[in-house]
């Protein structure tokens, strides 16, 4: 079951608007009923109040002697979310012009650069960044044990589910066929899949996405990091590996059994 506070939460209520604003959806109607139930003190649950006044889930009414609280509907609450998707809209605009920013300050250099991330959040950045390729196109060879199954499929589904909204086209060897739900609402009319050659099977556990002038290998759950080498050096050679096993390859529909 969810937790109602965790959720509130995550909507950016405090502790104490929280602790509020469950006291009234459970039946209390006026401050001192609040403070009775709660165990807050008076000038906690006041400040409460008008904080969840300002944010639109409360309202008042009666003289401050015998004042009354009310409720707001509930689906108040998904102004809330709709104001945390502007505040995200915005931030991810500031972040575009930073970027941009920086990028022109920082001297230009074209030697290749290795940059190691160990953890399991850090590898998760690491391949979420990845969907912000420049050329909407990745390449990638999978195990049948990779690391993004082995960590959950609520992360498998976050990832491909960017990776979908961005239209980022992709071609992908695996090692082995997946869930043909999955394969059918994933995959399928939007993303080319083949299946590795026999000679590579359970010999690797990395992950390989190849874009832009970039190589990332991204190691097992076991031990958790990836390594990013941004070479278009090493990319091209790393292209030309994958256009040689893409060519050796079953596609994905002959090796249905």
């Amino acid at each position: 079951m969810h937790d109602p506070r965790k959720i509130l939460k995550k909507l950016g209520l405090s502790e104490s608007e929280i602790t509020v604003y469950l006291s009234l959806a459970a039946g209390r109607r006026s401050p001192r009923d609040i403070i009775k139930d709660t165990g807050e003190k008076r000038p906690t649950v006041y400040y409460a109040l008008t904080s969840l006044e300002r944010r639109g889930l409360v309202s008042k009414s009666g003289k401050e002697s015998d004042q009354k609280i009310v409720l707001e509907p509930l689906h108040k609450l998904e102004h809330l979310v709709e104001e945390k998707k502007h505040e995200l809209e915005a931030l991810t605009a500031d972040i575009q012009i930073l970027k941009t920013a920086l990028e022109t300050a920082a001297p230009s250099s074209d030697r290749p650069t290795v940059s190691f991330f160990e953890g399991f959040e850090a590898v998760k950045n690491a391949m979420m960044d990845s969907l912000y390729c420049k050329s909407k196109k990745i390449c990638s060879v999978v195990p049948k044990e990779n690391f993004a199954w082995q960590v959950g499929s609520a992360f498998v589904e976050r990832y491909v589910g960017s990776r979908i909204d961005r239209k980022i086209e992709t071609r992908n060897l695996w090692e082995q066929r997946i869930d043909p739900v999955i394969y059918r609402d994933y995959y399928k009319g939007k993303s080319d899949v083949r299946i590795l050659p026999d000679v590579m099977h359970k010999k690797f556990l990395t992950t390989i996405f190849l874009y832009d002038d970039k190589t990332l290998y991204v190691s097992s759950r076991a031990n958790a990091y990836c390594v990013l080498i941004t070479s278009k050096e090493h990319h091209d050679t790393m292209m030309a590996w994958f256009e040689g096993l893409w060519g050796a390859a079953e596609t994905y529909e002959k090796t249905q059994p």
